[in-house]
Parts: structure tokens; C-alpha cells; sequence
């Protein structure tokens, strides 16, 4: 039986399956095909077929279904609709057309939940209830029953609100995902739709990813933004006298740790200072009334603090296509890594994969576990530095005999043989070496950043042109998505192409703030969940909104900024654009983000010597909108002088 993929559409629910992918016949054959999953959001795929393809004018968005299932082994890697679609031509003619699908969950997007009050409900019955009100307003074809529903709470009872301005995934998430944990999974059983709901969707994985057996590439990448080394505990609000009964307080103070702590309201973790430095950060106890019980609370939340975050990402050989004794690794699954050469011997969970239809070879996974402690990252740290020190010559002795095992395995598999035998030698190349590479300087090519007003960019030709980074519209505020950012986020990563992210600010109010900053990440990541992530987020503030008040719109940005930070986006990661004329005027709090981006054109004649700089501190300048790139068909916007905080993002 073929260890490929047979990807199928059929035209409505109940539609025949038509085949929409072989390798055999030109005129259903695919130009890519990758499926993203995630364990944080649902399934989505995406395509691109070529005119000659004979569905080319047939594929509509939302009532066509797609199935990609791997026939040795049974199983469903993708099942949903067409979302979107667009087609481009790029400057040597070549006509595509791009389709991106949502898994099944996406149905939960389809109904909308009036208001309502639920006490003495458990989570199962309440998730039942908003099912019931989904399977009201839907087709038959889309309406749901509950499956494993075993996440609860320490009363199995919960007390919520139904929110009457979001729809049912939205009420899902908020109520009960984002609150008790745990992960929803939505299921096609013979035509019959099931939801799970489970603290986690997953098993132990029996293949690992192993280097010089079947892992490509690794890269590690450790994150303390959120460490704390110096709290501030803060308890209930103290009253506070007032001798003037004509003065209004606005605020009061709350109870410190000063009485119990030799007069200081600080707790200092020196193990953690002489690590990271100072980072102090407050913290707040509303119903802690005595200073020993918050000083008790204090030195807990200290000492438990798990906020180094870890990520790991590989690239590997599936061993599945080659081993019928080995079983394919899912999205949710545990698996044993291990690279003597980065000091890796773990096993961890895969939070995100990407899987390459067309070149398997190019399967991607994410790993991650819950934030390290600090006794943790020295350990990993120390681990590393003795396995790179001591692990050459058997790591050789290894590498060349898994080689030859392998290659004696993979007879059926030729592309998977060059590939890894290439990254092997490569690998043993540098290790014979015995001394690390020496650091190259950055190079900074162009810095620009576009929207829909581009048109179709040929994005191969914009990074051939020496392009560092492309910043891409996401929309201009909620009411208006870009209208090419699906199809630039996937073209400019499918190029190889470093990017980043910006959305136009248009808050009516704080809470109006917030769910722009909600629709930027969420449409972000709908495109590129499990896939390369954007190097930062922009807010583009260049008009005065909230009604003009100029205070009130300080707010909303602070407000977007942090519905940003619980989205899982740090500060550092966040960018403020900002019009030059308007920065005295808004005033906004620049030393909370990562970086200042300021627009400045002077002549605006392409070029930087006719340019004007700006007249307030910048990390990036924006110094004309009629630069030129190859790949775009007129005046792209172009940006120059990053700081040496900017370039952080670039490395």
C-alpha cells in the first residue's frame, strides 16, 4: 500500500470525493500541500494548484470539503472546508491559485450564543448547552454531539456568563478553555461530528528524533523576557483618612511587606539577579490583609516562578515512510529527542507541526514544556556546554555507523536518502573540525513593508533582491482585514523570507482596543500556526482615534498591548509605529516596547540622501514610500537604519 497521501474535495458535505492530488496524472497534480496543526488552535491546510489542474475554476470557499488521509496507516491528517482562496500571476507570467482550509472546528465559528447565566453546572453540561445552541442554528451536516469531555474543576462547577457578542468557538475558549485548560478536539465519526475535550490530546510517542538517525536540523531557543528577579508584593487596599472632606481621593495605597521585611517592600532573589540582573515587577494579593501572610505569599511566588520559557524546533525523517514497525508522530504527542552535539537528551510535547505533503523530508515539529525554573535552565545550560565539550569523537563513530544502517533501510526512499545523508556530512564536516564556526556580521539587505495596495508580489524575486524583511499588513483595524495578507504571509515563508506583522489602529474605546489586538494575532495565526512565526508585531498609530482624545487612545494602545501580551506576544516583541509629526502629541509609553518605528520622508524621492530624519528616537526609519524592490510591480515602502535593538529581531 502507497505510504503517500491521497488528498480528496468533494463539493458540498455530502458530495463525491474527487481526487485533488497523484503524482501520476499532470492535471491533478498539486504545486505544494502542507498541513499546520497546533495544539492551541485548530487544523488548516494549504494548496496551491496551477491551471492546469482540472479543479483550477471549480474550488469555491466554504462549500468545498477536503480530506487528506495517509492509506497505510488509516489516518486522517486534515478534514475541513475551504476558507479562502487567491490567484496570482507572478513577473514571469506564471499564473497559481491558493487555497487555505480550516479544520472541522471551524464550524464552531458558524453559530452565535445569546446571553445567558449558568451556577451549579458542570463543565461538561455547560460545554453541552453551548453545543445545544450551535447544533440549533446550523446545517444537520455541521451539528455536534459531546465525545471525551474530562477536563473539570476541583467542585466539577462552574458559574459563567455567556457572552452574547461572540460566537460559539469564541465562548468555548474564553469560558472554559482559557480558564480550566485543556484542549478541544472536534472529530468525524462515519458523518457523525464528536468534540472532545481533554486536559491533553495526545500519547507517548514510540519513534524519537535522533541525530545521525533521523533528524535534519534543531534549533533551540530559550526565553527569559519574564523572569522576575526583585517582587514587589502588594496586599488589600489600606483605608485611607482624609482631613480634607472637600478633596476626592482617586487612589490608595495597599499593604506592603515594609513591617516584616526590615522596612523594605522589595523581596530580591540573588541567585536570580546575579543570572539576569534586576527585573522587578509588583504583585498583587487583593484579599491578603496581614503583612506576614503577603510576605508569605511573596517568597512562593518567587522561589515557584517557572517563566524561562523553552522551545524547540526540528526537522527530521519520519521514519514511518520506511519502518512499517514505526508509527507516525501527531501533534499532541510526547516524543524522546536527542542531539549529543546541542547536549539534548528530553522528552518533551509537540505543541506544533507542519507537514509537507509533496516533500516529507520538510516536516517540521515544534516542542515545548511548561517554562523552566531557574535550577532547570542552569542544569540544561551546564548539560549543553559538557555534551558539546565531550561528544565529538563518538558522536563521528555514531554518525557513520547510523549511516550506513540507514541507507541500507531507505532503498525505497531516494529522496530521503540524499537529504539526510547530506545534512549527516554536513554535520560531520564541522564536528571533524573540532572548532566553532566564526560569527559572521549581520547583514542588513532592504527592510520594507507592504499591504494590499502592492498587488500580486512575486515573492521569490523580492527575497533573491537582497530583502532582510518583509512587514505585512494584517488589517486596518478589525473592520478591515488586508486583502493579500493570507496570501503574502504564505508566499513570503514559502520563499524562505524572515517577516514580520503590522495592523493599523482604529479603537473606538479600551475594550474596542482589545479585540483589534485579539483579530491581529488570531488572523496571524491562522495563516502561520506551526509554521514560521513573525519576528515582532507592529501597531501602526498615525491618526488620532477614540474620538480624538488624545488620553483615551494612550489607553487603548496600552490596552492592545497588553491583550498582546496575554495572546502569549512579550513587549519585546511588540513595535510602535509611530507618525513623526503626532509622537509629542501622543505621547505614547515607548519604553514598554521592543522597538520604535517612525516614518520621515523629506523629498520622498526614493532616496536616502533627499530624505529628512526623524526628529524623535527611532529604532527603524521609514524614509520613503516610493522605494523599489524587484518582485513588486511599482512603490513599496522602505526602511533603513535599524538600531542594534532592531537587529536583535533580524539574527
Amino acid at each position: 500500500m502507497s505510504k503517500g497521501y491521497r488528498v480528496t474535495i468533494r463539493q458540498g458535505w455530502n458530495g463525491t470525493e474527487m481526487l485533488l492530488n497523484s503524482d501520476a496524472y499532470q492535471s491533478i497534480r498539486l504545486v505544494s500541500a502542507s498541513i499546520s496543526k497546533s495544539v492551541s488552535a485548530y487544523d488548516s491546510f494549504t494548496f496551491t494548484l496551477d491551471p492546469s489542474h482540472k479543479l483550477y475554476s471549480v474550488i469555491k470557499p466554504y462549500n468545498f470539503f477536503v480530506k487528506v488521509v495517509r492509506p497505510d496507516l488509516n489516518r486522517v491528517l486534515f478534514e475541513g472546508r475551504v476558507l479562502t482562496y487567491s490567484d496570482s500571476m507572478d513577473t514571469s507570467g506564471i499564473i497559481q491559485k491558493t487555497a487555505v482550509c480550516e479544520g472541522l472546528e471551524g464550524f464552531l465559528h458558524d453559530s452565535a450564543q445569546p446571553w445567558a447565566e449558568y451556577h451549579n453546572t458542570t463543565p461538561r453540561d455547560f460545554l453541552q448547552a453551548l453545543i445545544n445552541e450551535h447544533n440549533k442554528q446550523v446545517e444537520s451536516y455541521k451539528q455536534i454531539r459531546l465525545g471525551d469531555v474530562t477536563v473539570t474543576n476541583s467542585t466539577d462547577n462552574v458559574y459563567r456568563f455567556v457572552d452574547d457578542t461572540k460566537d460559539t468557538y469564541e465562548n468555548i475558549q474564553d469560558k472554559l478553555v482559557s480558564r480550566l485548560g485543556g484542549e478541544i478536539k472536534l472529530r468525524n465519526e462515519a458523518g457523525i461530528l464528536y468534540l472532545d475535550y481533554k486536559p491533553m490530546i495526545g500519547n507517548a510517542a514510540k519513534q524519537k528524533i535522533q541525530l545521525a538517525h533521523n533528524m535534519l536540523s534543531s534549533s533551540r531557543n530559550i526565553d527569559p523576557t519574564e523572569v522576575i528577579t526583585v517582587l514587589k508584593p502588594l496586599g488589600a487596599t489600606q483605608e485611607r483618612h482624609n482631613e480634607d472632606e472637600n478633596k476626592t481621593e482617586v487612589s490608595s495605597p495597599r499593604l506592603t511587606i515594609a513591617s516584616v521585611n526590615d522596612g523594605d517592600v522589595y523581596l530580591r532573589d540573588e541567585e536570580l539577579i546575579k543570572e539576569f540582573g534586576i527585573r522587578t515587577k509588583a504583585q498583587t494579593w487583593d484579599d491578603v490583609t496581614t503583612a506576614d501572610m503577603l510576605l508569605q505569599k511573596g517568597r512562593n511566588y518567587l522561589a515557584s516562578q517557572k517563566a524561562i520559557k523553552y522551545e524547540l524546533q526540528l526537522s527530521y525523517v519520519d521514519l514511518s515512510y520506511i519502518n512499517d514497525n514505526a508509527d507516525m508522530l501527531a501533534c499532541g504527542d510526547t516524543i524522546a529527542v536527542v542531539n549529543q552535539l546541542q547536549g539534548i537528551e528530553i522528552s518533551e510535547r509537540v505543541i506544533a507541526m507542519t507537514i509537507d505533503l509533496l516533500q516529507v523530508q520538510n516536516t517540521t515539529v515544534t516542542l515545548s514544556n511548561d517554562p523552566l525554573a531557574l535550577n532547570e535552565y542552569l542544569g540544561n545550560a551546564k548539560d549543553a556546554y559538557e555534551a558539546e565539550r565531550n561528544a565529538f569523537y563518538s558522536l563521528i563513530r555514531d554518525q557513520k555507523m547510523s549511516t550506513l544502517d540507514l541507507l541500507k533501510k531507505l532503498n525505497s526512499s531516494q529522496q530521503e536518502i540524499k537529504d539526510l545523508s547530506a545534512a549527516l556530512k554536513d554535520l560531520e564536516n564541522k564536528v571533524n573540525a573540532q572548532t566553532p564556526d566564526k560569527p559572521q556580521p549581520l547583514h542588513i539587505g532592504k527592510i520594507i513593508d507592504v499591504s494590499e495596495w502592492q498587488g500580486v508580489i512575486d515573492w521569490n524575486a523580492v527575497v533573491s533582491d537582497d530583502v532582510t524583511l518583509s512587514i505585512i499588513r494584517i488589517q486596518d483595524g478589525s473592520s478591515h482585514q488586508d486583502l493579500k495578507y493570507m496570501e503574502n504571509l504564505q508566499k513570503c515563508i514559502s520563499a524562505g523570507g524572515k517577516y514580520a506583522v503590522y495592523a493599523y489602529f482604529r479603537g473606538t474605546s479600551t475594550a474596542d482596543a482589545q479585540q483589534e489586538a485579539k483579530d491581529f494575532y488570531e488572523r496571524t495565526q491562522r495563516v502561520v500556526a506551526g509554521k514560521q512565526q513573525p519576528v515582532f508585531y507592529a501597531i501602526d498609530v498615525e491618526s488620532t482615534e477614540m474620538g480624538g482624545n488624545v488620553s483615551q487612545m494612550r489607553a487603548g494602545i496600552e490596552a492592545f498591548m497588553s491583550q498582546l501580551n496575554a495572546l502569549g506576544v512579550p513587549d519585546n516583541r511588540i513595535v510602535l509605529y509611530i507618525a513623526n509629526h503626532l509622537y509629542d502629541s501622543f505621547n505614547l509609553n515607548t519604553a514598554r516596547a521592543g522597538a520604535i518605528w517612525i516614518p520621515s520622508y523629506g523629498q520622498n524621492d526614493g532616496s536616502i540622501v533627499n530624505s529628512t530624519k526623524p526628529t524623535h528616537p527611532y529604532d527603524l526609519w521609514q524614509y520613503t514610500s516610493k522605494g523599489r524592490v524587484s518582485g513588486i510591480t511599482g512603490n513599496v515602502d522602505m526602511n533603513t537604519e535599524p538600531s542594534d535593538k532592531f537587529k536583535a529581531y533580524l539574527n
